[in-house]
């Protein structure tokens, strides 16, 4: 056996690295055209994104508030008065959503039949208002249906419900944490790493959210699924973006990103058929185990694996059969080895800051030192962070209006599915560059003619708001494409998990813009995120189009390319 190794070994052909590149490379072009290989990336890839559907948009069902609460008095609770005649006591004109309660000697009143407290009560408001107490004070709050929101489990309601809203900003939090993580990941070690990697934070994330007895738990449950759904959406997409051809390229980005959506529609079909939280919870996490499949069954990226000259493992992905090329190493020439004698000596220790340029931070780096990645790098941070902005904010503005929670859900997915329909035509015939200009007009306008529409007008509004999410929700899909296919492969990763970063940084800032400036004027948030797409539908003009087909893998390459765009018009 070992001998016929040594044979094997031995009878294999010569090949310099160049040609094998290029042997590899004409291959995947073929394989990434049309076939199995095609079909298995598009399917690995795109099935985890509708779990990210499932819980970024699973708070609004698991974490709602309760429809009605009240204050349950320990005193009253072993009289035969009815719920309705014991808040009309303990509460009676405060309309605070059982969080206040008149200050009576309610061990007194319990001793009275209901009519004889009422009389009393009333007798003595008249003649001097009692004081305003805490629920927590006399007694503890109850709630109609408090199996279906973990707000009942863990009283998160009242002086508390500033920890409800913390639920949705930990998993806010953790994708924050995530893009920014499992983007050098992907580059450093791999897709496919960095993949299962996500995948398995996935899985524990749901587990600790349907079995957690502690807020604190849960609450680390959902910042692992923030940070594991970046983990699962940016390595599969560089997947697809690397290795499919430009044919197929721009629809199955698109398609990607409609998981999502189709994600959020499939969640609240669950949560209308399943109202405890901890079962919708753990129904949501059930399809997550067949992330481990995918694990299983997804290749490393073959461009990435270039790049890192594993030349034996990508011929042995797309030709289905081991090589039989020895790579020819690259001999120094003689010259320079007997006329440099400092070549003899011992190479000297790097210092830390070498070997961190040199590891881990490298890609980082290199977003920033070449000049003009570095142009590309600043705007993407802008677009991504605008887009993310307006995107929440349209989402939440839409979610003040007095509609059920599971019709909203669907109505939202319903609305973000077919804008991922109109990036699809347009990019097969005005670009990359183009498309994205003009989705990010339409957003603006759309949002600033909300400015031409009376306040009382709530149709119009809502009508010209969601024509707005409409068209940045079709924005969305196609910067993703658009930003992946500026960079270069070996810096790609980072790039899309950086600016992932900043798109967190609008997600995060989104309900502070809702809240706090929406308070000073309805119109003021559409306004901001109406001004600020158009100024970054401007800023898509600086950049170059890479609608060609070509992607570059090297820094170098992707500097000389934009220099080439840049001179053209000159030439003209």
């Amino acid at each position: 056996m070992t001998q016929s190794k040594d044979n094997l070994e031995k009878t294999r052909e010569l090949i310099s690295e160049e040609s094998m590149k290029d042997l590899l490379t004409k291959q995947l072009e073929i394989v990434g055209s049309s076939g199995a290989f095609v079909w298995a990336i598009f399917f690995l890839c795109v099935t985890p994104n509708i779990l990210n559907g499932f819980h970024v948009s699973s708070y609004t069902l698991l974490g709602h508030l309760p429809e009605d609460q009240w204050c349950g008095i320990d005193e009253l609770r072993n009289t035969n008065w009815t719920l309705a005649q014991k808040r009309s006591i303990s509460e009676h004109e405060l309309n605070s959503g059982g969080c206040t309660v008149w200050d009576w000697d309610y061990q007194q009143l319990s001793q009275m039949s209901y009519e004889a407290a009422l009389n009393y009560t009333s007798r003595m408001a008249a003649i001097k208002q009692p004081t305003v107490v805490s629920c927590k004070a006399k007694g503890s709050y109850e709630y109609s249906h408090p199996e279906t929101t973990f707000v009942a489990d863990w009283e998160l309601t009242c002086e508390r419900s500033i920890q409800r809203t913390s639920a949705q900003v930990s998993l806010s939090l953790g994708k924050f944490c995530g893009s920014f993580t499992f983007g050098i990941l992907a580059d450093k070690f791999g897709r496919k790493t960095s993949f299962t990697l996500g995948a398995a934070f996935f899985v524990l994330g749901s587990i600790f959210c349907s079995f957690s007895p502690w807020y604190s738990l849960f609450l680390i449950g959902r910042f692992a699924l923030g940070a594991a759904s970046s983990g699962l959406f940016y390595p599969a997409f560089t997947m697809i973006v690397e290795n499919i051809c430009l044919k197929h390229r721009s629809w199955m980005s698109i398609a990607f990103s409609a998981s999502y959506p189709v994600g959020m529609i499939l969640l609240a079909i669950a949560g209308y058929l399943i109202q405890p939280w901890r079962y919708l919870q753990l129904a949501l996490t059930i399809p997550s185990l067949l992330l481990i499949l995918n694990c299983y069954l997804m290749n490393e990226s073959p461009r990435w694996l270039i790049t890192k000259q594993r030349y034996d493992r990508v011929y042995q992905i797309l030709f289905k059969q081991p090589s039989h090329y020895e790579v020819q190493p690259t001999i120094a020439p003689a010259t320079e080895i007997v006329s440099d004698k400092k070549t003899l000596e011992p190479i000297p220790n790097d210092s830390l800051a070498k070997k961190l340029k040199n590891g881990p931070l490298k890609s980082i780096i290199e977003l920033f030192a070449n000049p003009k990645v570095r142009k590309l790098i600043f705007t993407s941070y802008f677009m991504f962070c605008v887009t993310s902005l307006s995107y929440y904010v349209t989402a939440l503005n839409a979610a003040n209006l007095s509609v059920s929670r599971y019709l909203y859900i669907i109505a939202t997915g319903v609305v973000d599915i077919p804008s991922y329909l109109v990036p699809v035509i347009m990019l097969r015939y005005t670009g990359r560059r183009i498309t994205t200009m003009f989705l990010f007009m339409w957003t603006g306008v759309s949002l600033l003619l909300v400015l031409a529409v009376p306040a009382g007008s709530t149709t119009w509004i809502v009508a010209f708001a969601m024509l707005g999410r409409f068209g940045i929700s079709a924005t969305y899909s196609v910067v993703t494409l658009y930003t992946a296919e500026l960079y270069p492969t070996e810096i790609r990763n980072s790039a899309l998990g950086t600016c992932s970063t900043w798109a967190h940084v609008g997600s995060i800032s989104a309900p502070y813009v809702v809240d706090v400036l929406g308070a000073l004027g309805w119109y003021i948030p559409t306004t901001i995120c109406g001004c600020c797409v158009l100024v970054a539908g401007l800023l898509t003009l600086t950049l170059p189009e890479t609608g060609t087909g070509h992607l570059s893998d090297k820094v170098e390459d992707a500097s000389a390319a934009n220099e080439a765009t840049e001179s053209k018009p000159e030439k003209q």
